[in-house]
């Protein structure tokens, strides 16, 4: 009704696209509502790099993907989310390790209390990069900015296991099962 009552309110359109792609799993209707959002408001960033998301999430269309979020970086440059979003694309897609290193920097510059980018900036560090001293560092800041975040949480445990900190990385995964009891991933490896 709302969109029928304003057929260009770019958020809108884009709330409703997010609803057919996570809820109904439509992904025709989402991905033609990405569309009209983008069109009604070229330059929303939000907007933009929802629809990357999806391409690269659903549509499997990297090339489309990374146009998208290319135009989301240009349409705000300092938008921490999409920068780390892009960056993770590029890590996990990509392989184009330099480039997904420069926007997480921009992006932990842009929001340096942003748990998850810390925290997936860290792990980039550990397993590409193996500069194990500015992984720890981040891992440490993103549990600060977000003590509950069973995800950092068990992957600063993994880290400080597999660095031989078995005591430090047994209260890590007691601390992450604590926030996240049925969190499998942290109980399989805690087990292990």
């Amino acid at each position: 009704r709302a969109i029928k009552a304003h057929p260009t309110h770019a958020d809108n359109l884009r709330n409703y696209a997010w609803f057919l792609w996570r809820t109904r799993r439509d992904y025709d209707r989402a991905e033609a509502l990405y569309e009209r959002a983008i069109e009604a408001d070229p330059n929303d960033a939000h907007n933009i790099a929802d629809y990357a998301r999806f391409l690269e999430k659903i549509r499997r269309d990297h090339d489309r993907a990374e146009t998208m979020y290319e135009r989301a970086i240009k349409a705000d440059p300092n938008d921490a989310h999409n920068l780390a979003d892009y960056a993770w694309f590029l890590w996990r897609t990509r392989r184009d390790y330099d480039r997904a290193e420069a926007l997480y920097e921009r992006a932990i510059e842009a929001d340096p209390t942003n748990a998850d980018n810390l925290g997936n900036y860290a792990r980039f560090l550990r397993w590409e990069r193996r500069d194990y001293d500015r992984a720890e560092t981040l891992y440490k800041r993103a549990i600060e900015a977000d003590p509950t975040n069973a995800d950092n949480l068990g992957n600063y445990a993994w880290f400080l296991w597999i660095t031989s900190h078995y005591d430090r990385a047994e209260e890590m995964y007691e601390r992450a099962i604590k926030a996240h009891p049925t969190h499998a991933d942290n109980l399989r490896n805690y087990a292990w």
